[in-house]
This record gives structure tokens, sequence and C-alpha cells, in this order.
């Protein structure tokens, strides 16, 4: 969090999401701009959880409900609800597509998905939907070979009808970016917010990772809300430490 735009290049740390933010001198009251980095270094177009976590820190700064977040061009409106930082994108299309051939052997999943959908260009987004309460910890991690069969993101989920109406689970895989497997994946929730529209107005979401990340949607057709609880576990200065 900076006063001002930086001048120079930050440090970045290698085993997390480095996200820089200041604030915006313009007519809009309480406009923060992000830019934020994989923990390979590389520039992330649209990071939900870095957005989210910044509204919730600026927020908690500036004493405000509310923000607008600019990120690579793109503005999202943030707003906190009770306990939870909330943030409104617009919404994106999604094709439906075969499901890569590839699937099974480089995730090493005994069965295939159901179905498959792209999102944004060749460098945007792949869902693959198993059956319902299919386990997604049996998935093995894509290493950076994902490279040689897609330039894509991948997002593997399956719903939980037994947890709840619009319960789902998620993995998220973007080894070609440095993010071998994300924790919780905002973007993504963007993503299965229009995948899952068809069935689901509402989503609940567990993200299957190591630390494991729960996040929600609202879907409508101009827009996506995605919401989450943030909580501030330690303070990084600009050193590193």
């Amino acid at each position: 969090m900076l006063d001002r735009k930086p001048t120079e290049v930050l440090p970045s740390w290698s085993d997390t999401t480095t996200c820089v933010s200041w604030l915006q001198t313009s007519d809009i009251p309480a406009a923060v701009v992000l830019q934020c980095y994989s923990p390979g270094g590389q520039v992330i177009q649209c990071c939900g959880h870095g957005l989210m976590a910044a509204s919730h820190a600026w927020m908690g700064r500036l004493g405000q409900q509310a923000l607008t977040l600019f990120m690579q061009g793109s503005r999202v409106e943030s707003w906190q609800s009770g306990e939870e930082t909330w943030l409104r994108f617009s919404a994106l299309e999604m094709q439906a597509c075969e499901v890569p051939v590839w699937v099974r052997d480089l995730l090493s999943v005994p069965s295939n998905p159901v179905s498959a959908a792209c999102s944004g260009g060749s460098s945007g987004y792949m869902v693959l939907q198993w059956p319902d309460g299919f386990d997604l910890r049996s998935l093995t991690p894509p290493n950076e070979t994902l490279a040689n069969y897609t330039q894509r993101a991948l997002i593997c989920t399956a719903a939980r009808p037994e947890v709840a109406d619009g319960a789902i689970e998620l993995r998220y895989f973007a080894p070609q970016y440095g993010v071998m497997e994300d924790a919780a994946t905002g973007s993504a929730m963007r993503v299965l917010a229009a995948y899952w529209s068809s069935r689901f107005d509402c989503l609940l979401a567990h993200q299957c990772s190591s630390s494991g990340g729960r996040l929600r949607s609202r879907w409508a057709p101009n827009y996506v809300e995605v919401g989450g609880l943030c909580v501030t576990t330690k303070a990084v200065t600009l050193n590193g430490e």
C-alpha cells in the first residue's frame, strides 16, 4: 500500500502473489490502482483475490465502506457487506468446447470431465467440469508441460449438491504464468459464475488448495459479484521483512 505510484519496480516475493497499490488522484473519491504479480514475477491481468485483499486493506486504512479499483485498465467497484468484501465485475462470455484429449493423462485422473468451456482469448481460461460429487483432490497438478497443450489457465470444478444448493468446488492451475496452484482465486469465481449460471445464480465455492479458500458469487446478465472474508495475517514492509 503506497501513497503514490512507484517510480521503480518494487521487490517481489517468490512464494506469494505480490500486489502493489496506491491512491489515484482523480475526481473519483477513494480510487485505488493495483498492479499484481504472480510468484514467478509475471503481471496478472485480473487478480481477483488481489483486488479483494487490497480493497479490504484500503477500506480499513481510509475508513471507507466502498472503493473504486483499477487494474490493467479495468474498473472494479468494491464494497463491504457485513464482514465480507465484495467486487463487481463485468460479465464474461463462455463458449462450450470439446474436452481436450490430453486432460486425463496430464492430470492423472481416472475419468475425463463431462464438459468444458473457454473464456477470453488464447491466454484466457478453460473450465473443466467433472460429475457432481467428484473429488477434485484426486487431480494431480500439471507442471509447466501444460504450456505444450494450452496457454489457458485451467479451472477444474464439480458441484456438491449434498452440501447446499449452489455449492461447488474448484481448483486453479496456471503454471505457464508462475502459478502451480492458486490458493483462492477471485478471477476464477468470476468465470465460474458465468459457467454455472444456467444451473445456479449464486455459488458457494470451496477451493481445494492446500490452505483452502471459500468464496461466493452472484450472477446477473450484465455483471458478476464475487465476495469473501478477508483476514489480515501479517504486515510486509517494502524490504520483504
